[in-house]
């Protein structure tokens, strides 16, 4: 193999493929980036549960496949000057030149990297780009992390008549009711590839999945990530059929006057009023915040506490003037709902 090609293009699509990379031991192939020259320049990296596809225009002066460990490579690049970089592989030595500067590096057999799987095997998600990426910036901050129920370390993926994109930590669940459709089946991905998604892609995509796999893939990047085998909650059973109360509450106004208690303590004590809505920090210290806006309810008195930092999650993510909060009973489970997207949220014991 032997290529030429811009430093800022080469280090643009090393950045973005060197996450993908083991990282702990440089003796698996995994730690290995992948070049493949042909038509075009094809850069993969995999650590086998997520990996990317990369492909580019370049200068190819002889076709051929190697590998190259990421972190050297990465750190290479960035050490050299802003303009073209040479590739040449001689047997298991890859060559890396630019100017006077020389780096030699040893490849592994790149028929031994792993394969990757093909979108053309799998199902179609049929889903708005926009609404993707709208459901999963929304269900993100709720996706458990480290849990012994692996299942809650991802997201539910609910493909059916009209999907539903789920998550929960088991203190909240969060619903996105899209209208996506696709061969009904329930998928769970694992937060950290829905990370990378939503920083890869920013453009016209494709979703395809199966049991095994999850694919995205647009004009010159192609995605995947192994999913999570287990079995997600019944969520549809924890969603309320109906309320007592059904409040439409100015967003601003409620996150303002919540960040200031939340200063003192994340727990915090919401009492509506029929004029207005108080704010009180919960602390078993002297520290002590309380505030109130004026507000119109035909509630007489309901108080409840919760965990600030669960509020401020959703009221930070939507992007509606107003939200709905929907109540039964103080110690009971209560609903935030904006639009097609809704959080169902414990209330702190008081």
């Amino acid at each position: 193999m032997h290529i030429k090609i811009q430093k800022p293009v080469l280090e643009s699509i090393i950045n973005q493929a060197l996450p993908f990379t083991e990282k702990k031991d440089n003796t698996q192939i995994t730690s290995h980036i992948l070049l493949q020259a042909d038509e075009n320049l094809t850069i993969k990296a995999t650590d086998k549960e997520i990996g990317i596809k990369i492909t580019t225009d370049t200068e190819i002066l002889e076709k051929g496949i190697v590998t190259i460990n990421g972190k050297r490579l990465s750190d290479i690049i960035k050490a050299l000057q802003n303009k073209e970089i040479e590739i040449k592989s001689e047997g298991d030595t890859i060559i890396i030149t630019q100017d006077t500067s020389i780096y030699k590096l040893t490849s592994f057999n790149a028929n031994e990297f792993p394969e990757f799987p093909n979108p053309n095997d799998l199902e179609k998600l049929n889903i708005q780009n926009n609404e993707f990426f709208d459901a999963i910036k929304k269900i993100f901050p709720v996706i458990d992390t480290n849990n012994p129920k692996y299942e809650l370390n991802g997201a539910l993926f609910d493909i059916k008549e009209k999907t539903n994109f789920v998550s929960t930590d088991t203190r909240r669940l969060a619903v996105y009711y899209s209208d996506a459709t696709g061969k009904e089946n329930q998928i769970i991905v694992p937060k950290r590839a829905i990370s990378e998604i939503k920083r890869i892609f920013k453009d016209d995509m494709e979703i395809f999945y199966d049991e095994v796999y999850l694919i995205l893939k647009d004009e010159n990047t192609m995605f995947f990530t192994k999913l999570i085998n287990g079995k997600f909650p019944a969520y549809e059973k924890i969603i309320p059929q109906s309320f007592n109360y059904e409040l439409k509450i100015p967003r601003g106004e409620f996150l303002s006057h919540l960040k200031q208690v939340s200063i003192i303590s994340n727990e915090v004590r919401i009492s509506i009023k029929k004029d207005k809505i108080e704010f009180e920090s919960i602390s078993d210290e002297t520290m002590q915040a309380k505030t109130s806006f004026e507000y119109n309810s035909n509630i007489d008195d309901f108080t409840f506490a919760v965990n600030s930092r669960y509020l401020m999650d959703f009221l930070n993510i939507i992007n509606s003037d107003e939200f709905e909060l929907c109540l039964n009973e103080p110690n009971i489970p209560f609903m935030l709902r904006d639009g097609k997207f809704i959080t169902i949220v414990m209330p702190l014991n008081i």
